[in-house]
This record gives structure tokens, sequence and C-alpha cells, in this order.
């Protein structure tokens, strides 16, 4: 296991198929052509599969509460899934830069699949959150190496059409997601929105190892390589040629484990804490304020450590795979921290307006899932025809701030307009407020990662590995706001509905818990312009307030923003690169 200052950098070259200066796809063993076009797909289906279990689960909800019997627990499908989806995401990049991508996916797909079976043949409550877990494990990598891989198989000034391209994958899934949950869970059963996802993933895998071919080898020749490994290992022969102290070292040091561990912990007990707060136990209570400052002050202990004491505990300074997980001298460069705040938050604010949207047809006119989730269309559609657009744009022009600048107005405005969505507005209100969102997000997400990437020195050795950790931070910082924009909507609707509810006291609600509430209200509907469901529209609309906020403090951040744009090759000379040259 002995390694050269620059053996770690090798691998990462010959996984990323790109030279250490990042100025070139470099390398016969990226895909081309027809090759490169499937294997896009592969990537598209793989992250379609990841959105669509975010979204889908939505549908099942009161199914599976009312099949359990167990409501209180229903939050933990989105929440299960969404925390080790945040939180992981970091870590793919690394894992992925050691063992190569190619691997790195394939492991992450057969996670996330075998976390869908597990909930697919659920016979508990429990075991269906268990298999959300798993699930989320995977869908981290598959969000994190399919942006990575995507980006590195072509040349920069094609990467933002590929973004673009693959962040389609989740718009499309926004739109089918609900109907086809709500199609199964009516007409066939709930088990079916997770059963979907394994001849998809199964599909992706066969494409993925038909198109990408590793170190330069075939499919066939992979597997023989693989089959002689497990044949020839014995633990005997792995003993004797393992340096058990240099293997710790690499998990602590490569891995940035205790770096790791504490930003994990504090992320997870933030969280727990402002799930718990307010409904299982009250904001002043102990337990809460443990989870909140806990979380808060190991996460800040976590940022300590790895800006300031990881180097000093470091045995080998001059390895440079041993590195921790957020990078001072990339996440803390003003250029790079700024756009991903825009990232994170905006999909803040976003996902608090897709979740409490589709809440508000449901809660308020009683709409089944998949007729509340055909609302989304217009803000999915309006999302698509801006992420490509943005691509578009930004390989024939090379503008990145300007469209990033463009996505937070609309933002800005959009979520201003959503607060007029209320139970007495007018359907095409209703409808016309989900415009702007979409086309927000479109612009923004795309310029934002485009950006952050431009900021990589390419002349460092260790650039190719820059590039990764850049991209997979982007893909943390938009998962951790995913993750919290759900969390945060939830616990502004549920405080403002308990009290509006207290306040009113309004029999048979009062006394009740928010779940219980909202239980009594499915199934005792008593039309949208009752007491309840006014109560129900200010308290969504306190959340629409709470998402101009975040989209505020985006655009401020998007103000600050680099100038930098890509270098467009003058009308004559030759491209540096399109989307199929090598």
């Amino acid at each position: 296991m002995e390694e050269t200052k620059y053996s770690s950098q090798q691998e990462i070259e010959e996984a990323c198929g790109s030279d250490a200066s990042l100025n070139a796809r470099g390398s016969n063993d990226s895909p081309m052509g027809l090759s490169l076009y499937l294997c896009l797909a592969s990537l598209t289906l793989v992250l379609f599969i990841t959105a669509l279990d975010i979204l889908i689960v939505g549908t099942i909800i009161d199914v599976v509460a009312e099949q359990f019997g167990n409501y209180s627990k229903t939050g933990w499908l989105v929440t299960g899934y969404s925390l080790p989806n945040a939180i992981l995401s970091l870590i793919w990049g690394r894992f992925a830069s050691i063992i190569g991508f190619q691997h790195s996916l394939i492991l992450a797909i057969l996670i996330f699949e075998a976390g869908s079976l597990i909930a697919a043949l659920a016979s508990s409550m429990n075991m269906l959150i268990v298999g959300r877990v798993v699930a989320g494990v995977g869908g981290s990598g598959l969000q994190t190496l399919c942006f990575v891989i995507g980006c590195t198989m072509v040349g920069e000034r094609s990467r933002p059409l590929v973004i673009s391209i693959l962040s389609c994958a989740f718009a499309v899934a926004a739109i089918v997601g609900p109907i086809i949950g709500g199609a199964f869970t009516t007409h066939v059963t709930w088990r079916w929105c997770f059963y979907i996802n394994l001849p998809i993933g199964g599909l992706a895998i066969i494409m993925f190892l038909l198109t990408y071919k590793a170190e330069n080898k075939g499919i066939l020749q992979q597997i023989k390589d693989a089959i002689g490994t497990i044949s020839s290992f014995t633990f005997s022969k792995f003993r004797h040629q393992v340096n058990f102290k240099r293997l710790m070292n690499g998990i602590i040091f490569k891995f940035d484990f205790f770096g790791f561990a504490l930003c994990s912990a504090g992320l997870v007990l933030f969280l727990l804490g402002l799930t718990f707060g307010g409904n299982k136990y009250s904001w002043n209570s102990g337990q809460v304020i443990a989870y909140l400052v806990l979380g808060v002050l190991l996460f800040i202990f976590s940022l300590l450590y790895d800006f300031f004491l990881f180097d000093k505990f470091n045995p080998e300074p001059d390895n440079i795979s041993y590195r921790p997980l957020l990078l001072r001298r990339l996440v803390a460069k003003p250029a790079i921290i700024i756009v991903n705040m825009v990232t994170f938050l905006l999909c803040t604010g976003y996902n608090g307006q897709m979740i409490y949207s589709v809440q508000f047809f449901q809660l308020i006119f009683a709409s089944s899932a998949w007729k509340a989730g055909l609302h989304l269309i217009p803000i999915v559609i309006t999302n698509v025809i801006a992420a490509i657009a943005s691509g578009v744009i930004t390989k024939k022009l090379g503008l990145v701030k300007p469209l990033l600048i463009f996505g937070g107005v609309l933002g800005v405005i959009g979520a201003g307009l959503m607060t007029l969505m209320t139970n007495t507005s007018t359907k095409s209100t209703q409808i016309g407020v989900l415009l702007l969102p979409g086309f927000s997000l479109g612009f923004a997400l795309q310029a934002s990662l485009m950006s952050a990437q431009l900021q990589i020195t390419k002349d460092r050795p260790e650039a190719a590995m820059d590039f990764i950790e850049v991209t997979a931070f982007n893909t943390f910082m938009k998962s951790l706001g995913t993750t919290l924009g759900g969390v945060l909507s939830t616990t502004v609707f549920s405080a403002s509905f308990h009290n509006k509810v207290s306040r009113a006291h309004l029999e048979p609600y009062e006394g009740k818990t928010v779940d219980d509430m909202i239980l009594y209200r499915l199934q005792n509907y008593d039309g949208s312009h009752s007491t309840i469901g006014n109560i129900l529209s200010d308290s969504i609309k306190n959340v629409f307030w709470m998402d101009l906020g975040f989209y505020a403090l985006g655009f401020l951040f998007c103000s600050f923003s680099s100038n930098k744009k890509l270098i467009i090759p003058k009308k004559d000379e030759t491209p540096e690169d399109n989307l199929e040259d090598k």
C-alpha cells in the first residue's frame, strides 16, 4: 500500500478521464460519439430514479399510515431519505477519487436499489423507514457522482449543457412522480412506487457499463479482472501485504473521519431538533434546545477541525490524498462559497414551495395526491426550459454571472407572487404564480455550479481532485438546502397551524397534535372556505413568506458572485471542444 506523493493524483486522473490541468478531456477511455450520448442517458436515468424516489413518496403517506397504523412516523419517510442524502454527499466524492468513478457509481446504484427493495417488501413502518435510509445513502452518491462524471466527460465549454441535461431529470421526475405514484397507490399497490426503481436502475447499470470504459477496458475484461481478483484473495495474504497502521491512517485522513463524523452528527442533531420542536416536544423543552445547540456546536467544531486542526495531525502532509473533506483553500474561497450559498438558499426556498404547493391543494381543496401534483406542471416545465436555455446560452456566449443574477431576480419576484396563493385566489392565479420559481431555479443552479468549477486553478497538480470536490460540495449544499427546506417549511407550517387553531379555540381540533388535526381534516372535509380552511391557507402563506426570505438572501449572494466566464473561441479558431470532440 506504499504510494508516492502523486500516486493518488494519478488514480484520480485515470478515473476522471481528464488531464491534470483540466484544460482538455485527455484520455482515450472517455466515451465518444454515440457512446457519449448513451452514457449521458444512463446518468440521466440514474438521476431520474433518484428524484422519483424523493417525489413519489408523497403519494403513499396516507395509505401507508392507514395500513401500518402509525401516522406520526410518516414524516420519517421523507426525513429518513433526505438526512443521509445530504450528509454523505461529500464522502462519496472522496470515495470516488480513490476507487474510481465507475465502481463508485455502480456501488451507489446497488445500495439505492437495495433500499428500494427493502421499502417495497416492508411489513412495518419501521422496516419501511429503514429502506428509505438505505436508499438515501445510495441516492446521495448518485446525485454527487452523476454530475461529476458527466462534467468530466466533456470539455469546459460543453459542461453547462451537460449540467442542464442532467438537471432536467429532476424536473421530469417532478411531473411523473405524483402521477405514477398516485396511479400505483390507487389502482395497484403503493409497493410498486419502490419496485419501479429496480428495472430502471438495472437498465442504467447495463448502459453505463457498456459505454463508460474505465481504464480503457471493455466490460468483459473488467468482469474477468474482478473475478480473478476475488478468486485469488486470501486473508493471510491480505494480512501480510497490508500495513494496518497505514490502513487506519487512510480511513482517518483520506476520508477525514473525524471531520465527517462531527459534521454529520451536528447536522443530524440540528435537523432532529427542528423536526421534534413543536411536535414531539415543545420548543422550550430541554431535548429540543439540546439538539439545536449541540448540533450547531458540533458543526462549527467540524469546520474548525477541517480548517485548522487537520493539518496538525496529518502524518503525511505531502500526500495529496490526505486532505479534509471541507478544504479551506476551496470552500472558504469567497467566489466558491458565495455561489454555493446561492444554491443552498434557493434550494431551501424552492423545496418549501414545492412541498406546500402540493399541500395547498391537498389540505385546502381535498385534492388527491396525484391531482395536487399535477398543479406542479407549470413550475416543472419552466424549470426545464430555463435549464436548457441556461446551458445553451453559457455554451454559446460564455455568460455565467448574468444568468445567476437573472435567476435570483426571478426567484424573488416569483416567491413574492406565491404569497398571493390563498383559498380565495382564482385558478389562473394559482397556476400563474408557479411559473417564475421554476425559471429561477433553472437559470440559477446551473450557473452556480459552473461558476464554482471556473474557480479551480487548473495548473495545480491536484486540480482534478479539486474539480471532484468542488462539484461534490455543490451537491452537498443543494441536498442540504433541499433537506432544510423540507424540515423548516414543515416546522413553520406546524407552528402556525397549531397556534392559530389554539387561538381560535376550534373544536374538535383544539388539543390535538398537528398530525392528528391534519388526519381529522382529511377525513372530515368541510370545504375550502371554512374556518379551518382559512387557517390552513394562512399557515401555508407563512411558509411562502419564509421562502421569500431565502430567495431574497440568495439574490443578495448572487450580486457578489464572481465575474469569471467561459472562454469562447474566436470565429476563425477551431473550438477547443464540443460534446463529441476529444
